[in-house]
Parts: structure tokens; C-alpha cells; sequence
């Protein structure tokens, strides 16, 4: 289980999370929504050691993540993984997809995972000798997700990380991410979208997350 206990951040003057709660259970596929700045990514930044909360507290099974008063803990976030909106981004236009994925790995032995998890996605091993420039959008996105998945991620977010695709392409790879275990967070305007996968969903509004449902 993943807890937000009480959440605030604020940038500047400006608040953007006020004691915000929400809990994702193992297994779950949680949908979180809202309007476009109001906090969604927030809530993933500070899920994964980008900003570190003014107040509150972020637990893994009990276990505290970070805190005001306790750096973010990095061998307890490999566990939270992240895929973000714009894949190509994220990938060294220098490297080869197979280089930038070793070189996630090879620190933590794992580089015998790289060709599972890329096939397990619907990459072909030949993709991986590409730079990113050489390869589609929806590839780049499996590239994406596969780097995600090589820890074996129990939480997978995904920011804003289908809004590109169509309608079709958005169900493979959210079925490749629940295929692989582990809760889902997606962070998502689309409604229609969450409503379709997420057992739960909680909304942000004011500086403040409640649940839907």
C-alpha cells in the first residue's frame, strides 16, 4: 500500500497540494484527476523524489518515503516507476535504445531482463539497436514503458501518458502495464478514460484530493 498522509507543496506563493490524502492498494489501478495545473504532477513529482513535501508524509507500506524531515528514501522509490506524457523526450537522442536501457540496469545486475521486458511490450529486439529518432511514437512509448518496468515497479505511474495515442493504442498499453502487476496511478483530464480502467479515482480541486469513487 502507497499513502499520501497529508500532503502540501507549495511553489513560491503559490500552493498547489493543502493537506492532500489519497491511498493506492497493491494491485489497484487508481485514476487521478483534474484540470490542467492543478496539482496532478505534483503529486507524481513528489511520488518520485523530483520535490519533497512541505508538510505530510509519503508511506510504502508503512515505511516512510519522504517527508519534510526525511530525504527522499531512492532504494525504497525504485519500486516507483514512472512514464511520462512525451517519450522521446525522455530518451538521449545520442544513445542507442538498448545503451540507455543497459545503462539503467547494469548498476543493479539486471541486464538480462532487458530483452524480456522489451518483447514482453511488443518491442521487437531489433528496435533496441535504434536511436530514439529512428523509431515511432507508439514504439517510443513502449520504449517508455519497458525502461518503467526493468525494476519490476510496484507502482507505475502514468502521466498524461497515453493523451497521444488513440483510442486503441491507450487500451494495449494499459493492459501491457496491468499485465505486469504491480498498482497503476494514472494521471489523467480524461475522464471517459479513467472511468473505463480505474477501480478507483480521486480528483483534484482547490488543493485538495477526494475520492469518487
Amino acid at each position: 500500500m502507497i499513502l499520501l498522509d497529508g500532503v502540501s507543496l507549495s511553489y513560491g506563493n503559490r500552493q498547489v497540494l493543502d493537506c492532500a490524502s489519497m491511498q493506492m492498494d497493491d494491485g489497484s489501478i487508481t485514476a487521478l484527476l483534474g484540470a490542467s495545473g492543478a496539482g496532478k504532477s505534483t503529486v507524481a513529482k513528489i511520488l518520485t523524489g523530483i520535490v519533497r513535501p512541505q508538510c505530510g508524509k509519503v508511506d510504502i507500506d508503512g515505511r516512510t518515503l519522504v517527508s519534510p524531515n526525511k530525504a527522499y528514501d531512492r532504494k525504497l522509490g525504485l519500486c516507483i516507476q514512472m512514464v511520462h506524457q512525451h517519450p522521446h523526450l525522455a530518451l538521449d537522442p545520442r544513445q542507442r535504445i538498448y545503451d540507455g536501457m543497459l545503462e539503467i540496469v547494469r548498476y543493479h545486475h539486471m541486464e538480462n531482463r532487458i530483452i524480456d521486458v522489451a518483447m514482453s511490450v511488443g518491442l521487437e529486439p531489433a528496435t533496441l539497436r535504434h536511436l530514439p529518432m529512428q523509431i515511432s511514437g507508439g514504439e517510443a512509448q513502449r520504449v517508455s514503458l519497458a525502461k518503467a518496468l526493468l525494476f519490476s515497479p510496484r507502482l507505475l505511474i502514468l502521466d498524461e501518458a497515453t493523451s497521444m495515442l488513440d483510442v486503441s493504442t491507450q487500451a494495449n498499453v494499459l493492459a501491457l502495464a496491468k499485465r505486469a502487476g504491480g498498482s497503476i496511478l494514472l494521471i489523467t483530464h480524461d475522464r471517459e478514460l479513467a472511468e473505463s480502467y480505474a477501480g478507483q479515482i480521486f480528483m483534484i480541486e482547490d488543493r485538495k484530493i477526494r475520492g469518487e469513487r
